[in-house]
């Protein structure tokens, strides 16, 4: 019986291939939707976690802020009546070497970074960056082309030297292999300055990251850190320093250990100011919690056609039922039930659902797949939203079909076979 009403189903499509089309329309639509909104909110979500992997993953930055403040973000606690930070109230190198002593062993490194500001070499303008060797490691996968890196010596005693984008070698000087050993010169600032070319990178493509984090599409070069100073480095002071873990396990209690430290040991008689932390980590959270909101957001909106689609489906499923009120008296005068009446008609809503929720889901991947490849991310359609597409489906054939299966079934026989 239960196959005999899936063949009735399928010849009753097949005799109306239209009219059964369009009323799959609205199911197809809010199906491919709801797979593609999914599929490109995985891949957004999944290619972020990407992004920032490796030491990038690992920064914990300690900004100094005033002691009413919760967090960094916390603007309504910022008290403007308070007096202006001072050198005594920021870190220095002296600060470095007692993070270095305590935790040392668990740390990459302190991110030391300026940017120096805009450099203008011929028709060229790129971005000059001071880094020391632990904030190049964490400026994004770069592999060297022409060259080498930046030597520590080079590092300890603030040498003029750089390294170029390849894009930047070829405009200036030809080619990535004719930079090596030249000056690249230009004005920066009020000043002329002068850096000898040691090697010229090329960063790996990290699209996701550059559009979250708004990325300048300037090209970079970068310095060593002292060489950016016109002071000792012992006489610089910082609002905020980036340490980097080890260990992506032991961000959370270095987090905590060493704002500890820094609040009991540099900023306990403070009266004003104290650190705050902030993590990639948990920055990585509240972007994917934004994204997941997003996603469900979308997805409800798309999943409103669902509904319309549904509505199509009883409407037809009616005007079916009257057009075939003789043959539902037949088989009621031949000894159908009730249940079987209401079951034939059930499995044809369900049937029209299956079919509009299969077209859909290889649209919805078609058009994630399309979407993503277009943001240059990785991403296809989840298992989870498959299978929740074609539940969805059969519950709306159910749903939807069972009025007007309902309806079908409470025909009177004598008066069915009466109709014209």
């Amino acid at each position: 019986m239960f196959m005999d009403n899936i063949r009735l189903a399928f010849s009753e499509l097949f005799a109306n291939k239209m009219r059964s089309l369009l009323t799959m329309l609205g199911i197809v639509i809010g199906i491919a939707a709801v797979i593609t909104i999914m599929t490109l909110g995985e891949a957004l979500q999944n290619s972020t976690k990407d992004a920032f992997g490796g030491a990038e993953a690992n920064q914990i930055a300690f900004v100094v802020a005033q002691k009413g403040m919760k967090d960094v973000y916390d603007s309504d606690n910022r008290d403007e009546s308070a007096r202006k930070m001072k050198d005594s109230d920021m870190m220095d190198t002296r600060t470095f070497e007692e993070l270095g002593a305590r935790f040392g062993d668990r740390l990459m490194g302190i991110s030391l970074s300026d940017a120096l500001g805009k450099m203008k070499c011929d028709d060229e303008t790129v971005n000059v960056q001071s880094v020391n060797p632990c904030a190049l490691e964490t400026a994004g996968e770069m592999d060297m082309v022409a060259g080498r890196g930046i030597s520590n010596e080079e590092y300890n005693s603030g040498r003029k030297v750089a390294i170029i984008s390849k894009d930047t070698a070829d405009e200036v000087f030809g080619s990535s292999e004719a930079a090596i050993g030249r000056e690249i010169e230009g004005s920066l600032g009020k000043k002329t300055v002068s850096y000898t070319v040691v090697g010229v990178y090329k960063k790996k493509d990290s699209g996701i990251k550059d559009m979250l984090m708004g990325a300048s599409k300037m090209e970079t070069v970068y310095v060593p850190y002292k060489a950016g100073l016109n002071t000792s480095l012992d006489d610089v002071k910082f609002d905020q320093i980036i340490a980097i873990a080890k260990d992506s396990s032991d961000v959370k209690a270095l987090e905590t250990e060493i704002s500890d430290y820094l609040n009991e040991n540099k900023y306990g008689d403070n009266d004003t100011y104290k650190v705050l932390t902030v993590t990639m980590q948990s920055q990585l959270e509240m972007v994917d919690k934004e994204l997941g909101i997003y996603k469900g957001i979308l997805a409800a909106i798309a999943a409103i056609s669902l509904l319309v689609g549904g509505i199509g489906v009883m409407n037809i499923m009616i005007v079916s039922i009257t057009e075939r009120t003789r043959e539902i008296g037949t088989r009621k005068a031949l000894g159908a039930t009730n249940n079987d009446i209401r079951l034939q008609f059930l499995i044809e809503s369900m049937i029209i659902c299956l079919v509009g929720s299969a077209i859909g889901i290889a649209l919805g991947m078609l058009g994630g797949s399309g979407l993503c490849a277009a943001m240059s991310i990785t991403g296809t359609a989840s298992a989870s939203s498959i299978a929740a597409s074609v539940l969805f489906s059969m519950a709306f054939g159910i749903f939807f079909g069972f009025y007007p299966a309902s309806k079908a079934a409470k025909l009177n026989p004598i008066e069915a076979l009466r109709y014209e």
